[in-house]
């Protein structure tokens, strides 16, 4: 009898802790609603966007040539050369192109060297790409050179052409270089022919 009557106040005892310790439990939270009106849509959240990236543009080639200036044709040029000058196993010459009318050429010359026969002994582009206009009876200047000749010597004299749109005007003042001073032989890679970028005498 006394057993039955101490489980009876052992199950009591549990019981009234059960329920003191879900009293003791914080209630869950209610989610949060969002009342909506009949008829009214409810407000659709937009997700944040990210701001938009700006590409810078790339550079482009320098161009002191004006836009609508119209290219510079054989007829219209002169082209002379100066004294032929030897500097460190090369052949210098200053070369002057003056133009009858205003219009543009490669702001490097494209040159090209043509032994007594007319034969191409060497041809070469415009070291550089752009442009430069030419203003009427002003000269422009370019410094050739001319390096490194390994090959057997040319039938002389020697003319230096200013190749301009794929025709060749003749640059003046004799051989370029004279007969018998040709620049010596450096090593492999060939002759060098090449000219400064055009600029104009004030």
């Amino acid at each position: 009898m006394n057993n039955r009557r101490g489980r009876t106040y052992t199950l009591a005892f549990a019981t009234a802790l059960g329920i003191a310790i879900l009293g003791c439990s914080p209630a869950p939270s209610p989610s949060p609603t969002v009342a909506v009106t009949p008829g009214v849509s409810a407000p659709s959240i937009e997700p944040a966007s990210a701001p938009p990236v700006t590409v810078a543009p790339l550079p482009t080639a320098v161009d002191t040539g004006s836009a609508g200036t119209p290219p510079c044709e054989v007829a219209d040029l002169k082209a002379s050369h100066g004294l032929v000058e030897g500097a460190a196993g090369s052949r210098l010459a200053e070369v002057v192109l003056v133009s009858a009318v205003t219009c543009s050429v490669d702001a490097y010359p494209a040159l090209g060297l043509l032994d007594a026969r007319g034969t191409v002994l060497l041809s070469v582009p415009s070291m550089e790409p752009g442009g430069i206009d030419l203003v009427p009876g002003v000269a422009n200047v370019s410094q050739a050179r001319l390096a490194n000749w390994c090959a057997p010597e040319p039938a002389f004299p020697l003319t230096l052409v200013v190749i301009i749109d794929g025709d060749e005007l003749e640059v003046t003042g004799g051989s370029f270089p004279d007969e018998g001073d040709l620049p010596p032989c450096n090593g492999d890679g060939g002759p060098i022919l090449e000219g400064s970028a055009w600029t104009q005498q004030p």
